[in-house]
């Protein structure tokens, strides 16, 4: 299995320095039509990190 060497989405709970610690992703396509280059994908891994209390972040 492939591991995730970059995440730039850095509201993701997995996110961490740029990279994925999920144990695995899914990878879906995001609307109906054929996908032709990754704008046209989601991760349906994404899961939104916990908001800390009394901080800004």
């Amino acid at each position: 299995m492939s591991k995730v060497m970059k995440c730039m989405c850095e509201e993701c709970h997995y996110n961490r320095n740029h990279e994925c610690h999920a144990d695995s992703i899914e990878v879906r396509s995001s609307g109906d039509k054929k996908v032709e280059s990754s704008d046209g994908t989601c991760c349906h891994t994404f899961r939104p990190k916990e908001r800390r209390h009394g901080g800004c972040c």
